[in-house]
């Protein structure tokens, strides 16, 4: 009798689980079910496996408070649970030993949970553990506690709750199939909704953190914030980027998602990173953090990583668009810099609402690519980056900005206000360059040098500048001096030592200076040294021995000895001219490589 009344239970337990394919639905009926039966039962849980963290984690119980319990996870292996998983088959424990013993090999974090939620530190005095198996795979575990000294489970309960089992793995599959696709499609619809809507990165992303109630948030592949989902994400967006940059980096470039425990503001988070890519490159990181150590529900994992091609797709699209801008706009930079100005149609210029004016300036400058000996297209694909680099951080500036983009050259002109100095305007430029060229050679492995040519007044005279900012790359080229910004004012002199052949340069040197370089290598003495701060001092002997911390008699005897060497009594204007263009020049040649 006692038999056939369990047969029925089960029975009518199976046909509950059939009932309904929303997945919260059949593990809350499963476990209650359980209890229906297997009689004696004080406590039971479901865990499920997550394949891509590759641990058991509570999903469903009775007799412990899911609060505590829904941290408590397993990798397979641990505890009585992660045993039955690995073994694929049920497994009794008789005794407080056995389950004790069973339970030998859980982590303290994992043991402070399950004590948490059953509010007391005990083991049950004798346990049933069945795998649930689905295509020869174990999805999960179902796992039934006593705590009462005078009952003990039996082979026949073990039976029973395996034919259970068999029946609650299919139940939990369909639902799970069933709620997967269900979320996946909403998911993707909404935000499929907002970006056919033209929203934007950051309206999607504001979308996905409503359906989530999570905060949500979108980085580059540099570590910057794209998009952020609320006010209170960007602390956190900043945090994570000031502080976990390497995080960031080694999470995206993974091929599925990562999850981190991290602490942000002395709070625990659950962080998940899902890598936003193309078939050709990774653009971001889209990035979800809970609070209070909430866990995103493996269902949701598999419907965001559905709809990271929306993502993808929205980036790409505004990459594109800038891309198209600027290319647009380099075929008229490249008539200003090359072409009279008389002859730009005007039409282009109103094209790309650029009209010349009275509070506008314009200064070039121009990055040059130093890596020569790359492959063609290992240098292509660095190129592709470095310019989606330029774009970005251009596109943020108050004023126009045009982009000509040659072979290893980017040339950029910048509309800046006329009520800057030209001091002004080149300390931002030299700020805005440092930061590309430093994430150009960290990111991308790629060197680069910066020229800036004058500032000019008028669009027609915007070649000038080119033509010092090419000068001022062309030194930096040649010059073994570690710089890579350089500025046509502190180019001085030496953007007119570029025109001229490095021979005859070196032929004017020998002939101003030759004597006195001969003297001081046979000599061992300083008087090419003394006589440039002789002549840097304004030919003031007490100023120059004090730069050189001798007496003001020994620059005395020094002078005299150039004097004898180079046949005059004193410096005259012209001499005195001469000599400091040798020194320059020799200045010049000897920063050469």
């Amino acid at each position: 009798m006692e038999s056939e009344k369990r047969l029925m239970s089960l029975i009518n337990s199976v046909r509950v689980l059939n009932s309904t394919r929303d997945l919260s639905e059949v593990l809350n009926q499963l476990i209650k079910e359980v209890h229906n039966v297997i009689g004696g039962a004080n406590a039971s849980v479901l865990f499920l496996y997550d394949k891509q963290l590759d641990m058991l984690y509570a999903k469903s119980a009775i007799g412990f408070d899911m609060e505590y319990m829904k941290h408590a996870y397993l990798r397979p292996g641990e505890g009585m649970s992660g045993r039955t998983f690995l073994l694929k088959r049920g497994k009794i424990f008789y005794s407080e030993d056995d389950t004790t013993h069973g339970m030998s090999n859980v982590s303290p974090e994992t043991e402070h949970f399950y004590a948490k939620s059953l509010g007391r530190m005990e083991y049950p005095m004798s346990a049933i553990c069945v795998p649930l198996i689905s295509n020869d795979d174990c999805i999960g575990v179902l796992t039934v506690d006593i705590y009462s000294e005078d009952i003990q489970f039996d082979e026949s309960d073990l039976q029973l709750l395996e034919t259970f089992a068999g029946q609650a793995a299919i139940a939990i599959e369909n639902a799970t199939l069933f709620s997967q696709n269900e979320r996946t499609k909403k998911i993707h619809e909404e935000l499929s909704k907002v970006s056919l809507s033209k929203g934007g990165l950051s309206d999607i992303t504001k979308s996905l953190a409503g359906l989530m109630g999570k905060h949500v948030m979108v980085f580059n592949e540099f570590n910057e914030s794209l998009a952020i989902s609320s006010p209170e994400a960007g602390p956190l967006a900043d945090e994570l980027s000031k502080s976990f940059g390497p995080l960031l980096e080694t999470s995206i470039t993974k091929q599925g998602f990562s999850s981190h425990r991290t602490s942000l503001f002395q709070k625990d988070h659950f962080i998940y990173f899902f890598p936003i890519k193309t078939e050709k490159q990774t653009l971001g990181l889209l990035t979800i953090i809970t609070e209070d150590l909430s866990e995103l529900d493996p269902l949701d994992r598999i419907a965001i990583e559905q709809a990271i091609t929306i993502f993808a797709m929205e980036i790409d699209r505004q990459e594109r668009l800038l891309a198209e801008d600027f290319s647009h706009s380099g075929s008229i930079l490249e008539q200003l810099i090359h072409a009279p100005y008389d002859e730009l149609s005007s039409n282009h210029l109103a094209k790309l609402n650029f009209p010349e004016h009275k509070s506008h300036h314009y200064v070039i400058a121009q990055l040059y690519i130093k890596n020569p000996l790359l492959a063609f297209e290992k240098i292509s694909e660095k190129k592709q980056q470095l310019m989606r680099i330029i774009y970005r951080e251009v596109s943020r500036l108050p004023y126009k900005t045009l982009v000509y983009d040659k072979n290893m050259e980017v040339t950029l002109m910048f509309t800046v206000s006329s009520s800057m100095d030209e001091e002004q305007v080149f300390q931002h430029l030299e700020k805005l360059f440092s930061k590309i060229i430093r994430t150009s050679n960290e990111k991308l492995a790629l060197d680069n040098l910066a020229g800036f040519g004058q500032v000019v007044e008028k669009l027609k005279h915007v070649h000038l500048s080119y033509r010092d900012a090419k000068r001022c790359v062309q030194y930096l080229q040649s010059a073994y001096n570690g710089k890579s910004l350089l500025t046509y004012k502190q180019l001085g002199p030496y953007r007119l030592f570029l025109k001229f052949d490095r021979k005859e340069l070196q032929e004017y040197v020998d002939e101003i200076l030759g004597t006195i370089i001969s003297y001081d290598h046979d000599h061992d003495t300083e008087l090419l040294q003394t006589l440039r701060v002789y002549l840097e001092s304004n030919q003031n002997m007490e100023k120059c021995s004090k730069e050189l911390f001798v007496h003001v008699n020994t620059v005395k005897y020094r002078l005299k000895t150039i004097y004898g060497i180079l046949h005059i009594e004193k410096l005259t204007g012209r001499e005195a001219f001469e000599l400091q263009l040798g020194l320059r020049i020799l200045e010049y040649l000897n920063a050469k490589m």
